[in-house]
C-alpha cells in the first residue's frame, strides 16, 4: 500500500513538474493559446475523439480568440495565414521534413508517403513522379476515356430504367478503375460490380473514420495488419475490404519482382519499382504493396468526391450547367464528342467549375504538419526553433473570405474575374498541399475532373435525389470532410440523354 502511495505521489509530482515546464520553458512557451492545450495532447483528443472529428472546428475559434499563431498541443504550432503557407510546406530549396506522429498513422512503411527525411522522400517520389507529369497523364488518357465510356453506359442504362444512381459511389469506381490500371496495368472493373463495388469505398471511409484514433494510437494499425482476415471480416467488414484489398496488392507487387528478375516488365509503375535497376531495399514486396496503397487511397477518393461536389452544385444550378453545356460545344459540337484534357483546359468557365469543385471539396481535411529540421521559421513577432511541427489546415485557405467572397458559394466566374484583374487565386487552390511533398497525382486527378465532368455534363440531363446539402457539407474532420451524420454522398436520377 505504501508503495502505491509512493508511486502515486511520484506520478503527481512528474505531471505537476511537467506542466510547469511545457508551460513556462519549453521552446514554444511564448506562442499564444489555451493552456491546456500547451499542457496535453487531450485537448485535441477529447474533440476529435470524444466529440468525433470537430478539432477544426476548435482551431477556428482559437485563431479567432488568440490570432493567426497558436500552439495547439505540447509540441505542435498552427498558423492561418494562406500568405505564409508557402514557408511551411515549401519548395526542396528549403528542406522540410514530416512529422513523424503523421507518418505512424497510416504504417505505410517504405512508401513515399511514410518518409520523414527529404531525402529518403525525393528518392521514393522520384520513380513515381515520372509516371503523373503532365504528358505522362496525357499520353495515358485513353485510360480515363475507357473507364469513362463504361460510366456513360451505365448512366445511359440507368436513364432508360429510371433507377437511382449514387454519382460518389460511380466516381470512385471510375477514379479507382484507373489508378489500378495506370499503377498495375490490370482493371478491376468496380464499374461493372454490383453497387460499383462500393464495399471497397465503404473500406476506404472506415480507415479514414479511424484517423484520429490511430493518430492517437497507431499500434491499432499494427494489430489490424496481423489479425487473420476471417476475425478481421467479423470485426470489422470495412477493414477486412482494406486488407484484403492490401494482400492482392502485397501478391501483385511479389509477383512483378518474380517477374523482374527474369524478364523485361511491361512498363507500368509497379514494373518500374520492381525493376532491377532500383535499390535493393526498396525492393521488397510490403514496400511495393504499401506504395500502391498509398496510391490506390490517395487517387481514389479525394478526386471522387470534388466529382460529386461538383455534380450536386451543377445540377442543382440549372444556370450555371447551361452556361457550362454552351461553352463545352466550342469542343464537342455533339454530346458523344471526345475532346482531350488540353482542349477542356483552355474553356474559361469550364476551368472556373473544376476550380471550384476542388475548393468547395476540400480535399484532404485535417492539417498535415511539417518540420523545418535546420531552419527556424519565423512568423510575425514569433521564432518557431528547428525540429517543432508546423501546420497550416487546407479548408481555411479555401474558404477565406478575403481571396473567396461568399466562399461559401459556388461561383466559377470568381477565377475569370480575377484573373481579368491580374489575380492569381490559384495560388490559394492547396487541395494538393504544395512544395517538394505536393501530391504526386494531381494531373491524373485534373484530367479525370475535367473530362468527367464534361462528358456527363454535355451528355446527361440529371435531377439530384434525396439529397439534400448536408450530406456534402464539411461538419467534421475525418482525414477528408465527413457531414454531420453518415458518409458523404450524392444520389442522383439520369432524367435524360441530351441529343444535341
Amino acid at each position: 500500500m505504501a508503495l502505491l502511495v509512493i508511486l502515486g505521489i511520484g506520478l503527481i509530482t512528474y505531471l505537476v513538474l511537467l506542466s510547469i515546464y511545457r508551460l513556462y520553458f519549453h521552446p514554444l512557451s511564448h506562442i499564444p493559446g489555451p493552456k491546456l492545450a500547451a499542457i496535453t495532447h487531450g485537448y485535441e483528443f477529447y474533440h476529435n475523439i470524444i466529440r468525433g472529428g470537430l478539432f477544426i472546428w476548435e482551431l477556428e475559434r482559437l485563431h479567432e480568440v488568440y490570432g493567426p499563431i497558436i500552439r495547439i498541443n505540447p509540441r505542435e504550432v498552427h498558423i492561418k495565414d494562406p500568405d505564409y503557407y508557402d514557408d511551411i510546406y515549401a519548395s526542396s530549396a528549403r528542406k522540410r521534413e514530416k512529422d513523424p506522429i503523421l507518418v505512424a498513422q497510416f504504417g505505410l512503411e517504405g512508401s513515399g508517403f511514410s518518409a520523414i527525411d527529404q531525402e529518403t522522400h525525393h528518392q521514393r517520389r522520384a520513380p513515381v513522379a515520372k509516371f503523373f507529369s503532365k504528358r505522362a497523364i496525357e499520353n495515358q488518357e485513353h485510360l480515363i476515356r475507357d473507364s469513362l465510356d463504361k460510366l456513360v453506359g451505365h448512366f445511359q442504362e440507368a436513364c432508360r430504367v429510371h433507377t437511382v444512381v449514387s454519382l460518389d459511389a460511380a466516381f470512385a469506381a471510375l477514379t479507382s478503375d484507373v489508378i489500378y490500371q495506370y499503377a498495375y496495368g490490370f482493371n478491376p472493373n468496380n464499374l461493372d460490380k454490383e453497387g460499383f463495388n462500393a464495399k471497397v469505398r465503404d473500406g476506404i471511409n472506415g480507415l479514414f473514420q479511424l484517423a484520429h484514433l490511430l493518430y492517437f494510437f497507431p499500434i491499432l494499425q499494427t494489430l489490424m495488419n496481423v489479425m487473420p482476415l476471417p476475425l478481421l471480416q467479423v470485426l470489422n467488414p470495412p477493414a477486412f475490404a482494406l486488407a484484403s484489398q492490401k494482400k492482392e496488392l502485397y501478391e501483385r507487387g511479389a509477383a512483378a519482382l518474380e517477374k523482374a528478375n527474369s524478364k523485361p516488365g511491361s512498363g507500368t509503375l509497379i514494373d518500374t519499382l520492381a525493376a532491377p535497376s532500383m535499390p535493393e531495399h526498396m525492393r521488397s514486396a510490403h514496400r511495393l504493396m504499401n506504395e500502391g496503397f498509398a496510391l490506390v487511397i490517395g487517387g481514389t477518393e479525394t478526386t471522387a468526391r470534388s466529382l460529386a461536389l461538383g455534380a450536386w452544385h451543377l445540377f442543382t444550378r440549372e444556370d450555371i450547367r447551361n452556361k457550362l453545356r454552351e461553352e463545352l460545344k466550342q469542343v464537342m459540337p455533339t454530346p458523344d464528342s471526345q475532346p482531350t484534357w488540353n482542349d477542356l483546359e483552355k474553356l474559361p468557365y469550364m476551368s472556373g467549375v473544376i476550380s471550384e469543385s476542388l475548393r468547395l471539396s476540400t480535399g484532404i481535411a485535417n492539417r498535415s504538419s511539417r518540420v523545418a529540421p535546420t531552419e527556424a521559421l519565423v512568423y510575425k513577432d514569433y521564432t518557431i526553433p528547428p525540429g517543432i511541427p508546423v501546420s497550416e489546415t487546407n479548408y481555411f485557405t479555401l474558404m477565406d473570405p478575403e481571396i473567396f467572397p461568399d466562399p461559401h458559394a459556388f461561383d466559377p466566374e470568381r477565377w475569370i474575374r480575377a484573373a481579368a484583374k491580374g489575380q492569381r487565386l490559384d495560388r490559394y487552390l492547396v487541395n494538393f498541399s504544395k512544395g517538394s511533398r505536393m501530391c504526386v497525382g494531381l494531373n491524373l486527378a485534373y484530367a479525370e475532373l475535367f473530362l468527367v465532368i464534361a462528358t456527363i455534363v454535355r451528355r446527361f440531363d440529371i435531377e439530384l435525389y434525396e439529397t439534400p446539402k448536408s450530406n456534402i457539407d464539411f461538419a467534421r474532420d475525418f482525414g477528408t470532410p465527413y457531414p454531420d451524420k453518415g458518409n458523404f454522398s450524392v444520389r442522383a436520377l439520369i432524367t435524360g440523354v441530351v441529343s444535341e
